[in-house]
């Protein structure tokens, strides 16, 4: 039982490594989003952080990716290559998909940020 175990793990991990060679860019966590109608003042605030950074961490990850594809696309230039445009497809399609998702995010933190400011004016 625990060699079949360990023989699954180590598969599991082998197959992992080829995806992680794939690109050395990090897709960002979305943060959670708050209840601005229950939210704290320290609650708002930190999720402000947190939107704020993880809207930081998008771009770059989105100038990351888009970086490694014009890099490939000029090694295959270099080595006389027809470049892959699929790859590109794909990139595009991560850049569009991490946009929609940085758009939620901030919408989520102001909304929150409304309610918040709704319940304690002033």
């Amino acid at each position: 039982m625990l060699k079949t175990f360990a023989l699954a793990a180590a598969f599991a991990l082998c197959s992992a490594v080829p995806a992680l060679a794939d690109s050395v860019c990090q897709e960002p966590i979305p943060p959670a989003a708050i209840d601005g109608n229950t939210a704290t003042l320290a609650q708002v605030k930190a999720a402000q952080l947190d939107t704020k950074t993880f809207i930081k961490q998008s771009d770059d990850y989105q100038e990351c990716i888009l970086k490694e594809v014009a890099d490939a696309k000029d090694a295959a230039k270099k080595d006389k290559k027809v470049f892959d445009t699929t790859i590109e497809d794909a990139v595009m399609a991560k850049v569009k998909a991490n946009q929609a998702l940085k758009e939620r995010v901030g919408a989520e933190f102001n909304a929150a940020a409304t309610a918040y400011n709704a319940k304690h004016p002033g």
